[in-house]
């Protein structure tokens, strides 16, 4: 699909220069990675006689440390990161302008910092031993040099990168062009990655050894259980929110160590650069997905022409039901499926807030069966039944529709291999995590319809209903 842009006139042009010191204002420096950037109107070129800003001292600081992290509501971690987030903040100068980053390690093992894509001296590089001493607990080092090249690039840890990268240790920097060649109504930053339950702080650290998994699959690549999306998993990774009519750049960058095909339901999108440097308008490729290696970046652009709800995902089936998805949500527009009464209007997302999920409120153990029974209830329970169990299969409820009397309990039996839970659309009950072999159970005394979810697979149509009579 060829891409047209308008091209501006001087004046219109000058009008453009103030827009961009008042976005400049709002926009450079420090941001959070995922959230939009400001509006704007997609244009070509400028007029090579607007002269560009001025270089500016742009300066940043970077604490990396050891927090908890919260991956989605119900699985916190340990993690190692920048400013106590995961990814690290994302960083926005303009190319030219002179970056100073004071990096301060509070970690208990050294660590630097590498500027991925960036043309800078050898020294300011990153790397541990070839261009820098390792940044020693308790010290910290400065990073200064001239941003260039224009585009999207990252940071990360250049020390242990196999066990500190994972555990969270990078970000992103746009380096915006000193004028603006094109610009877009949105732009979203997506950070793909991967977490290693075995592969903890004090693993890295020396510690501990590594668990089992890790030994037997050499660790790295192969020891990845959840497969994340700026730092969140599932319902808790934050939509991308669109209108009808605007273009929309995504900037998708690789920090993980597994190549992940990247699919947009409903849409192709043109790929505008690759590592951050700009495709040729002749060169570009239209497509709906698109396979990234680790340590590549792409910007895609994607016109919002087909209003809806719709998935975005890694295509590679395992990688999906284990995190690594989120939706585009036009303004006004509701899933046409049943998970449209679990939408909430006012974040384009399943479930409330992505950033707060649901409050847990597990069962007393008291009150849950120690080793409940294999699920053997037929596709509608008698009305008479007092006890039903349904089995939590990855991606579906077996069975998915029960009528029962009112004081029944109703026990959900994880049997996937995939993390599982439940949750009713009202709030009336909702289960903590639940891994294979583990259950839930609750009593429903009130007559009445309960529409209930897996918050870790909702979007793949994992729904349930139970009526009380």
């Amino acid at each position: 699909m060829e891409t047209h842009f308008n091209l501006l006139s001087r004046r219109a042009a000058l009008r453009r220069i103030g827009g961009v010191s008042a976005i400049a204002a709002s926009s450079l420096g420090l941001g959070r990675t995922g959230q939009p950037f400001a509006d704007s109107v997609a244009v070509e070129s400028i007029p090579a006689s607007i002269p560009a800003p001025a270089p500016q001292l742009r300066t940043f600081d970077l604490v990396a440390s050891e927090f908890d992290w919260s991956l989605m509501a119900d699985t916190t971690v340990r993690a190692w990161g920048y400013n106590g987030q995961v990814p690290g903040p994302e960083l926005r100068v303009r190319e030219g302008d002179q970056v100073r980053v004071t990096l301060r390690n509070q970690l208990p093992v050294p660590t630097t910092i590498h500027w991925h894509g960036v043309n800078l001296p050898p020294a300011m590089d990153g790397p541990a031993g070839l261009n820098q001493a390792p940044v020693a607990p308790g010290d910290e080092f400065v990073y200064d040099f001239i941003a260039t090249p224009a585009g999207s690039r990252w940071y990360h840890s250049h020390v242990d990168p196999a066990l500190q990268v994972p555990l969270g240790l990078y970000g992103s920097l746009v380096i915006e062009p000193q004028l603006p060649v094109a610009s877009w109504n949105r732009e979203y930053t997506l950070i793909l990655g991967e977490w290693d339950l075995e592969l903890t702080p004090a693993v890295a650290s020396g510690a501990v050894e590594r668990g089992p998994g890790d030994r037997l699959l050499r660790g790295g690549e192969l020891g990845a259980d959840l497969f994340v999306i700026n730092g969140h998993l599932h319902g808790s990774v934050p939509p991308i929110r669109v209108a009808e009519g605007e273009r929309i750049l995504l900037r998708l960058i690789h920090a993980g160590a597994i190549p992940h095909p990247f699919h947009i339901h409903g849409h192709s999108f043109t790929i505008v650069a690759t590592d951050g440097n700009p495709v040729p308008v002749v060169a570009r490729l239209t497509k709906d997905t698109i396979l990234i290696a680790p340590g590549e970046r792409y910007d895609l652009e994607l016109v919002a022409n087909n209003p809806g709800v719709w998935m975005v995902h890694c295509h590679i089936e395992h990688h999906m039901a284990n995190g690594m998805m989120t939706l585009i949500a036009y303004d006004g527009a509701v899933p046409t499926g049943p998970a449209a009464a679990y939408f909430d209007h006012v974040t384009g997302s399943l479930g409330g807030d992505p950033d707060s999920a649901h409050t847990m409120h597990p069962m007393p153990a008291s009150e849950a069966p120690d080793a409940p029974p294999a699920p053997t209830a037929p596709d509608h329970p008698p009305a008479a039944a007092r006890e039903i169990v349904i089995a939590m299969v990855d991606d579906r409820f077996e069975p998915n529709a029960a009528e029962v009397a009112a004081g029944t309990t109703v026990t959900w039996v994880s049997q996937g291999t995939n993390w599982h839970s439940v949750a009713a659309y009202d709030g009336s009950f909702e289960s903590p995590r639940l891994a294979s072999g583990e259950s839930y159970a609750t009593r429903l005394d009130q007559p009445g319809l309960y529409q209930y979810i897996c918050k870790h697979h909702g979007l793949q149509g994992m729904l349930g209903r139970i009526t009380v009579t």
